[in-house]
């Protein structure tokens, strides 16, 4: 289920990633982008996989999709300084309840169709 999501929505998220951390660079003063550094690495592959979770979210439910993409603020320290370090648990909550709605879906509908219900 979870590799369907990224490969569905990878050149997408892809850009999406790219975008965001351009801007999130932008915001800060004093840093550079170095690509070929370890935290950046980290940092696009984590985006990579919110921004497609999000997009996947965006196709199913629009009003969820708009929550969890402007969740995706509360993660970098830059845009909501006087909270820093302090919002990033919404995030990664309001993503795991959505995964783990979507797989217990899955589970159900499954269930319901070998079932014969």
């Amino acid at each position: 289920m979870f590799l369907l999501i990224l490969k569905k929505n990878f050149k997408k998220a892809t850009l999406l990633s790219f975008a965001f951390i351009g801007i999130i660079y932008f915001l800060e003063e004093s840093s550079s982008i170095n690509f070929f550094s370890p935290e950046f690495f980290l940092t696009f592959v984590m985006y990579l996989i919110l921004f497609s979770i999000c997009l996947d979210a965006l196709d199913k439910n629009k009003i969820l999709g708009l929550l969890m993409s402007f969740s995706l603020l509360f993660l970098p320290p830059v845009i909501f300084p006087e909270f820093a370090g302090k919002l990033f648990p919404l995030t990664y909550g309001i993503f795991i309840i959505y995964l783990f709605f979507t797989y217990g879906l899955s589970m159900f509908r499954n269930w319901k169709n070998n079932a014969g219900l």
